[in-house]
Parts: C-alpha cells; structure tokens; sequence
C-alpha cells in the first residue's frame, strides 16, 4: 500500500488528473452500459408480464360474457320448457350447465383466494339450488306440469336465488377486476423497485432518463390492457361490455322523448365466411364498422356485440321524435349503406343487414329490456325477408314464440319427408302439349292448413335445412318423373345458398344415379338473386352441373339484376318471364313491352322462353303471337300431386280453363 501510495505520489498532476478523468469516463461510459443492458433485461420481463396482464384481462372480459351469456341461455330455456313442455329446450339447459359450470370454475382460476371462498359459499350454493330448481321445472314441463314448472320458477324462492347468484357474480366480477387491477400495480411498483435499483448502482442521470422512458412505456402497456378488456380488437369499436356500461348511463339520463336502441345483424355472412373464409369475414366486418361509424354523430354509441351483430343507441343530439321517425330513417340508410358490395382481394362480396327498434317508452328502462325489444324486432326483421327494418311492438312477443313452435315443426317435418312435391304443367304453346313439370314444395301442416312455400323456404334457408329439404324433394321427384314419358321434363329449383354449396353437383349426381332419370330431362332453375355477388363462383358452379347433363333456366328474369352479360357468360338453356310481367302485359304498356324484349332476347341468344302466371286465352293468345316457345300457369292446370299427373298425361293436349283453378 506504501508503495502504491509514493508511486502515484510521484506523479505528475496534470497526468493523474488525466488518468482521474479516464477513469471516470470509462467508469460512467460502464456504468450508463450496464443501465443499458439491465434496463433492457428489465424491459423484455416487464413486456413479458403486461403481455400476461393483458392475456388476463381479455380473459376474464371473456368469462365474464360467456356467464352471463350461458346464465340466460339456461334460465330462458327452463322458461321455454316450462311454457312449451318440449324436451328441446331441456337439451339446451343440459348442454349449457357444464359449459356454465367450466366458466365459473377457469374463472375462480383467476381469481385471489379470498375472492374464490366468496365465490364457493354463498354464491356457490345459490348457483347449485337454483340448478335444481330449474331441473325440477325441466322435470315437471316434461312431465306434461306445465303449471307447476311455470309457478316453481316465478315463484318468490327462486327470485330470490336469481338475486343473490346475481349479486354474487357481480361481487366476483368486481373482485376479480380489482384483482387484475391490484395485479397491475404490482407490476408498476416492481418495475419502479427494480429501475430505481440499476439506477443507483449506475450514473443517477442516465438511470433516470432511462427510467423514464421504460415508465412511459408501462404506462401505454397499461393503458392497453384497460382498452384491451373494453374493445373490439378486430374493429375498434366498443364491446359487449363497454356497451352495456355506457348505455346504462346514457338510458338513465332525463330526455322529452325516449332513446332509440337499433340492433344491426348482417344477412348472408355465413356464406361470406363459408365461401371464403375467415379472413375475408374479418375483412368485411372491419368495412361494415368503418360504413357504420360514418353515420355516428356526438352522443351516439356504436359497438360490435359479437359474431355479425352490432348494436347503436342514438344519443340527445338526435331530434328523435314520439314517433321514432328518426331512429326508422337511422336504420332505413344502415339497410342502404350495406346492401352495397365489399370488395374484398379484388372480389365484389354481396351481403345485407336487417335492423330491430326498439324505443325507451318509460324512464330507467334497463338494458336488457331495450335489446330483448329490438332482439324480437329483430327476428321480425329477418322473418320478413331480410334487409328489412322493423320497430318492437307488444305483439311480437307472441309472433316470435310461435316462429320457435314452426321452426320445431319444419325440423320435424324435413326429417319425416312431411313436405312434398307438387307439379305443374308446362305446355307448348304453339301445339298445347304438355313438355314439362315443374316441382313445388308444398307443406300440409297437421294444425296450420297449408303453409305458403315463401314462409317455409326462408326459414329452412335460416335453419340450415334448405340443402336436405330440396335434396329429399328432388330425389323423390326424379324417381317419380323417371317413369313419365321420355318427351317429357323436370324442372326444380335451387336457392341461393344451395347455389354456393360445393356439394351441390356431387348430390344431384347422386341423386340421378340413384332414380334413374336421364341429366338431360332435369331442369334446374336458378333465380337472378342467386347471381348476384360473385359471379365467378356462380358460373363455376353451373359450368359443373352443365357438365352432368341437366338443363339451366334462369327464373324470375327481370325483376332483379341480371344483365345481358349474365345470359351470354353462363349456360342458361331457357329463360323464364317473371309472372309479375305476364300477368300485366294485356293491360299495362310497359309490361308488354319487357315481355316482348325478353322474348326477342331470348330468339337472338337461341334459348328457349318460359311465361309463368298465364291465366287467360288472351295472354296464351299473345304470347304465342310473340313468339313465346313455354307456358305455365292456372290457365294449364294447378299444382297437382304424382297420383293426379297420370290424368295429365293421358291426352296429348292440355284442356285450356276460362278460368284459374283455386291452388
């Protein structure tokens, strides 16, 4: 140490000031490197843990809805049973329990200890009465005790269950937020212990500034995690939650008219997504949000529900009037903005939306109430024929239980072959033979008469059952039409969605193979509302049923909106007059007209023509002067059963009626 001492003694002083400052420098260069690397170490564990907040948050935001979802689905399915008495709705609550069950359990997962013995105790044991109370209605709606089932759960005991399970799952909900965001600060007090820490084992004022940027950005990484928990990811706009939470504010407060709630579900994306896929539905729903935000105006809450639903609360600065006119003209240009194409990777996508109203009549209606309303509204939209707007009204209510009981009842009514074919002829009008028929579902309901095919078809298309319902039906129109006279031809239609369906040529092979009856004597006509969107998957699927051999009509032509360009670049054989026209065409100019243009079109493009709704010699008569080459109608003969086409048959010309034949 003594020679350490005299050696750096012997010195001179500008050189140990020099020496002094080099070290002082490399020992700050040292020290700003180790703040550096340790900040940085610091920072990848902090991403690492907001990234895990963040997982987290979304994750209870998910459980959240998934229990009060599935809380509802089973309530209301015990009331549906216990009104109804059908086992269906005993299904639904059994499939749902577990489901329930499963999100309780991942969400106590979550949650603090404390937070999960509160959970077990009161609100456990009310959630397990109130299962059995509901199975006991279940049990008694099957048992045929509809009125014991109904007194059971309206009575006192289970309201006053449903509170305290409800008070509970709000108490754990909010635990559980408190949790999240007693986790959250953790983090931040972490982060402040362990910069402060590398700060002062290094130069303060690199520490600090570093420290401050690491700060900021834990700030924006919580900042996320509280959007993150409130937003739509793939759109932006506010979630189920957010919704509800904003919307209870906005309903509570004091206006001269009632708010309006529309509620927004897109029509045909199924098939977008079937079609193509995904991403492309994901692509879509981002424009439906960018369309829908342009007719926001301050006051106003939009959000996406979930799946292809949004919801929108018109707020004060609306001049909502008693009479909705408003929130009619809201929905009226939502309907209108959607209902053009999205073009999507070079694609024009066709879809729609139908709008349900719903208007705030009393002070402090809840939530729950104003969507129940435009749900019903809603469903009244889609009943209607989609792209419509409708406004609840009391007698909805009853309107949509008895849809439920038609929806069982169609089920129940494809899956025993209870609708049937019809035929009706279809004549040449030059000679008055018959050349064809065509086949009509027809539905003889037990209870309601004979339901239209403009009610049943729609719903089977909702449900999913369009493509088994003209399957049964055409199999058994082919056996029966392969043991007509060889001259003679079946005509059948397929709707849009089966349009889009890549099975759709496999099963109608299928179907001729197993009849018997040649492609060549099949018709498959195709309305011009199955043409529109993507007119390159509509000419791929007819190109493949061209290929088997059946003939192609395009049906309803001109009322919707095929063009020239549709005639010349798919394979139509024939063309069918839209009855609209023919029907009109003796009294109205313009009627005459576009049947005559269509004929000519027809001539010129070497197909053949078909008129429906030919009830008089006087249009028979015209037609055939035009030079019209098919005709179908009352006039020719009414739908008519297999049994009764023997009759048909049995002349070689059809016996022309003064007047239309009751169907």
């Amino acid at each position: 140490m003594r020679l350490l001492r005299n050696h750096v003694d012997a010195w001179p002083a500008h050189l140990l000031q020099k020496r002094l400052g080099r070290l002082f420098v490399s020992g700050t260069l040292l020290a700003a490197v180790s703040l550096v690397v340790g900040l940085g170490c610091t920072g990848r564990q902090l991403r690492d843990e907001a990234r895990a907040a963040s997982q987290h948050a979304l994750r209870v935001a998910e459980l959240r809805g998934s229990i009060a979802y599935l809380d509802e689905w089973m309530t209301a399915s015990a009331r549906l049973a216990a009104a109804t008495g059908e086992h269906y709705w005993a299904d639904r609550y059994n499939e749902a329990l577990p489901k329930l069950d499963a999100a309780i359990a991942e969400a106590a997962g979550l949650a603090s200890p404390e937070t999960r013995g509160a959970l077990a105790s009161t609100t456990g044991e009310a959630h397990r009465d109130l299962v059995t109370m509901e199975r006991r209605a279940l049990s008694l709606a099957e048992g045929g005790d509809l009125a014991s089932a109904r007194a059971l759960l309206d009575g006192p005991e289970f309201a006053y269950l449903k509170d305290v399970y409800a008070s509970g799952i709000d108490g754990f909900e909010q635990d559980l937020a408190a949790f999240n965001a007693a986790r959250t600060d953790a983090l931040t007090d972490r982060a402040w212990l362990e910069a402060w820490g590398l700060a002062l084992a290094a130069v303060v004022l690199v520490a600090a500034g570093l420290w401050v940027l690491w700060r900021a950005r834990l700030k924006k990484a919580q900042a996320r995690i509280i959007t993150v928990a409130r937003t739509d990811i793939l759109t932006g706009l506010p979630n189920r939650q957010r919704f509800y939470e904003v919307a209870e504010v906005i309903l509570a407060e004091q206006t001269p008219q009632g708010r309006a709630l529309l509620l927004i579900d897109l029509d045909r994306f199924k098939s977008v997504n079937e079609t193509f896929g995904h991403d492309a539905g994901d692509e879509v729903l981002k424009l439906v949000a960018t369309r829908l935000r342009g007719l926001v105006r301050g006051g106003d809450l939009l959000a996406r529900l979930g799946g292809d639903e949004f919801a929108l609360v018109l707020g004060q600065d609306r001049a909502l009037l008693q009479s909705g006119s408003e929130a009619d003209a809201v929905a009226a240009r939502i309907v209108m903005i959607l209902a053009d194409p999205f073009v999507i990777n070079g694609t024009a996508v066709q879809i729609g939306a139908s709008v349900g109203i719903s208007v705030q009549d009393v002070p402090f209606m809840p939530v729950s109430d104003l969507m129940h309303r435009a749900d019903v509204a809603l469903s009244r939209a889609k009943l209607d024929g989609r792209r419509c707007v409708r406004t609840f009204e009391p007698e909805m209510d009853a309107e949509m239980r008895s849809r439920v009981l038609l929806e069982r009842d169609l089920r129940q009514a494809v899956a025993q072959d209870a609708i049937v074919p019809h035929y009706q002829p279809l004549v040449d009008l030059r000679t008055g033979a018959v050349v064809g028929f065509e086949m009509l579902a027809r539905w003889p309901h037990p209870t309601r008469g004979m339901v239209p095919p403009d009610v049943f078809i729609p719903l089977a298309e909702d449900l999913g059952l369009i493509g088994a319902l003209t399957e049964r039906l055409m199999r058994q129109a082919c056996r029966e039409a392969a043991n007509w006279p060889h001259a003679i031809t079946l005509a059948c239609n397929l709707s849009p969605v089966q349009l889009c369906d890549p099975g759709l040529p496999e099963a109608i092979r299928d179907v001729l193979n197993e009849t018997g009856l040649l492609p060549s004597r099949l018709e498959l006509e195709v309305t011009e509302s199955a043409l529109v969107g993507d007119l390159a998957l509509a000419r791929a699927s007819l190109g493949q049923l061209k290929v088997l051999g059946v003939r192609l009509a395009i049906d309803d032509f001109g009322t919707g909106y095929s063009s020239l360009r549709h005639l010349q670049s798919l394979p139509f054989d024939k063309i069918k007059i839209d009855r609209s026209f023919v029907a009109g065409m003796t009294d109205d100019i313009d009627s005459g007209k576009i049947v005559s243009a269509v004929v000519g079109l027809g001539r010129s493009l070497g197909l053949v023509t078909v008129a429906e709704g030919i009830e008089t010699e006087t249009i028979a008569g015209c037609l055939r002067d035009l030079g019209c080459d098919i005709g179908q109608g009352w006039l020719f003969g009414r739908p008519m059963s297999a049994d009764q086409i023997a009759t048909m048959l049995s002349g070689e010309r059809v016996e022309h009626h003064s007047a239309p034949v009751a169907a």
